[in-house]
């Protein structure tokens, strides 16, 4: 049984942002496949606004070099749209990993960044890509970048008055890109660790290196000092070796050793190898 709330069914923007305010502390309610689960479980909420039925939620655009995407956009959309996939292969690969097909028809990417797990797929390739996330509310409308987006396990900096209405992202033409995870099963599984990475070559040398870490700290994160160490570094395997000892060595200070660093450090090490070229 769910507990009692209120709802309403939102059919544009406008009017999603008007409930919110009119009745304070309401919850959004996109996909629901993180939301009516906890409701299940007996977390309570007095009001939800379904924004299922917003289209101008669930687009994908392409502006001035970068693509918008909707926040009401599925997973199981992402993966298949063909911009996202030459432009943003990391996000592609992400989305289409998520959970079950049913998961991903229904969840969505603005749901999965408000949720805000530390093992949420689509988060490493956002912030690969500089994402910026377009808040909106009676006020008007704001832009916060992924990075400042996210503050703590499960915990953003969005109000109960704001909606999140789309993800802006830079597409990178010319670069190799990839997104790998490890989990307990090969699908519908959470993941136990997840790196995200956009390589730009020259001449057998590092260009532009974007990297990002999931799961294995609180957030999400791009290890920048590594990032600046590899480029115009050639793509060889000690110059690969130093900058996995140091992702490593960062992931130890921001959480200390955790007792599934046993496993987990070494795989990422081993992924970062395979992924830069050092073996």
């Amino acid at each position: 049984m769910l507990p009692e709330f209120s709802s309403a069914a939102a059919r544009t923007k406008e009017e999603a942002i008007r409930s919110l305010g009119d009745h304070p502390g309401s919850t959004l309610l996109a996909g629901g496949t993180d939301l009516l689960v906890r409701m299940r479980r007996g977390e309570t909420h007095a009001h939800l606004v379904d924004i299922t039925r917003v289209p101008e939620l669930s687009v994908i655009a392409s502006e001035n070099g970068r693509l918008r995407i909707g926040a009401c956009t599925t997973h199981s959309a992402i993966s298949r749209n063909a911009g996202i996939l030459t432009g943003a292969r990391s996000l592609s690969i992400a989305c289409s990993l998520v959970g079950s097909p049913q998961i991903r028809n229904m969840g969505t990417i603005g749901g999965n960044l408000v949720n805000a797990s530390p093992a949420a797929d689509s988060i490493p390739p956002l912030l690969v890509h500089d994402a910026q996330l377009t808040l909106e509310s009676s006020e008007g409308a704001k832009m916060e970048g992924l990075e400042s987006f996210v503050v703590a396990p499960y915990k953003t900096v969005i109000s109960s008055a704001q909606l999140l209405s789309s993800i802006t992202i830079e597409v990178l033409r010319g670069y190799e890109e990839g997104y790998r995870r490890v989990a307990k099963r090969a699908a519908l599984a959470i993941s136990r660790l997840s790196i995200a990475w956009a390589i730009k070559e020259e001449e057998k040398r590092f260009g532009d290196v974007r990297l990002a870490i999931g799961s294995c700290t609180p957030m999400p994160f791009r290890p920048r000092k590594v990032e600046e160490f590899l480029k115009g570094e050639k793509r060889e395997k000690g110059v690969a070796e130093e900058a996995a000892r140091m992702v490593v060595g960062e992931i130890r200070a921001i959480t200390g050793d955790r007792p599934s660093f046993v496993y987990k450090l070494p795989v990422v090490r081993d992924l970062l190898l395979a992924i830069l070229g050092g073996r």
